[in-house]
């Protein structure tokens, strides 16, 4: 029987992610990252049972860290909008410098491969933002005739639009343009 190496995983969830973003689910096949990986379809088995099992594995691995980038140096103690930027901040950092593992995630939520379970945690990644929202409305801070996710989603979908102008260098971003687009966010939310 071989011997895992311990470093192989790695390896085949990179290539995974480069074959979903120039395939796309559709397109991804264990062939294809074998040979994105440079190593036999065989040694892929080693580690995972089949496809759904390594793309399954990969979200859960991006899934756990995701979260604490999202939340890295957040301080429940800061002002309000300072604590809010702080994550905002984190979200649009973590599309930007992670950007295939960002797309993975979104792409594979929407996906056929996604269990009840996974969705279930890919919601909770949400909560700790919807806990600074609701945090912000109980202090008076954040609109209350807008839902919680309602105001999620719209800044979400800021962020995203953001990062995907930047890495395609259509709009590149700076601290200020960052400063201002947090603004824009700030302004739609805020009471």
């Amino acid at each position: 029987m071989r011997k895992k190496d311990e470093a192989k995983p790695e390896v085949i969830f990179e290539a995974s992610l480069d074959v979903l973003m120039d395939s796309g689910f559709g397109g991804f096949s264990m062939a294809k990252v074998a040979e994105r990986a440079n190593i036999a379809v065989g040694t892929i088995y080693l580690y995972f049972n089949n496809k759904e099992d390594l793309l399954n594995q990969l979200y859960l691995k991006l899934y756990k860290e995701s979260i604490e980038r999202f939340l890295e140096n957040y301080d429940t103690t800061a002002p309000f909008t300072e604590g809010l930027k702080r994550v905002w901040v984190n979200y649009l950092m973590h599309r930007i410098n992670h950007y295939k593992k960002s797309h993975f995630l979104e792409e594979y939520y929407k996906s056929r491969f996604i269990s009840d379970t996974h969705k279930q945690m890919a919601e909770q990644m949400k909560k700790p933002v919807h806990d600074i929202i609701q945090k912000g409305k109980d202090l008076g801070l954040v609109r209350k005739d807008v839902d919680n996710e309602m105001i999620f989603l719209g800044m979400l979908g800021f962020i995203r639009e953001l990062a995907d102008e930047h890495v395609a260098n259509v709009f590149v971003l700076d601290d200020n343009s960052i400063d201002k687009a947090f603004d824009m966010s700030w302004n739609m939310i805020k009471a």
